[in-house]
């Protein structure tokens, strides 16, 4: 397991050092204070995670996130004191994978570490062929089309959309959508879910705030619905 950590708290990333090895005891850690090292490091190492703080000294990590995004679809967690929704929304919106606020729980950590990279390399290698009216996915969960106009999504996002899809206008409950995302009932639960789905309605829909595709069923679930 190779990571990259991008955090200006050197006692900090000591001590992820440590927890990650806990979970991975052969990992390689690549880590800097600086965000534009931390962009290079990526291109040069190709990490299976990049771990991400948003307040870096030479450069926001909204910065770093889009730069990264530019060129890789390695899997990146924002780890942020910030918790106001308007920077959990941003992140999420710029690409991240995941949004996990300080402090955090090291347990907790790991399992939403390992449930990413396990999710991104089942997706890696996996055929996900699918369509449902005007979407479509190709052989992978980042390949997806709508009204055969490639739209770009990250791997909890596809991992959403192809599950609506597969429901083919049924109802998927929270339940449902919170394992898929997180590998299990979460304490993000509905909140946490309503991100990533104002996300996708973002990019497909003509208006986010009064949809007509992905629309929700009040405290059951999400469904998906094929305008032709």
């Amino acid at each position: 397991m190779k990571i990259v950590v991008i955090e200006d708290d050197k006692i900090l990333i000591d001590y992820l050092t440590n927890v990650i090895r806990l979970g991975w005891s052969d990992s390689t850690i690549h880590s800097t204070h600086l965000g534009e090292k931390g962009i290079t490091f990526v291109e040069e190492q190709k990490p299976d995670i990049v771990i991400l703080d948003l307040g870096l000294p030479d450069i926001s990590g909204f910065e770093v996130l889009k730069e990264i995004r530019a060129f890789s679809e390695v899997p990146i967690v924002i780890l942020s004191a910030r918790s106001s929704e308007y920077d959990v929304v941003q992140g999420l919106n710029l690409g991240a994978d995941e949004y996990i606020i300080k402090p955090f729980r090291n347990l907790e950590l790991l399992a939403r570490l390992r449930c990413i990279v396990r999710k991104h390399n089942i997706n890696k290698e996996d055929n996900l062929t699918i369509t449902y009216g005007p979407f479509s996915f190709g052989d992978t969960i980042r390949d997806f089309k709508y009204a055969n106009k490639e739209i770009r999504v990250t791997d909890t996002e596809g991992q959403i959309l192809h599950s609506l899809m597969l429901a083919r206008g049924k109802v998927v409950s929270i339940t449902t959508l919170s394992k898929i995302i997180w590998g299990s009932e979460s304490t993000y639960g509905s909140e946490g879910i309503k991100v990533y789905i104002y996300r996708l309605r973002q990019k497909l829909e003509s208006n986010p705030n009064d949809p007509k595709l992905i629309l929700n069923k009040p405290g059951a679930g999400y469904y998906l619905i094929s305008p032709c």
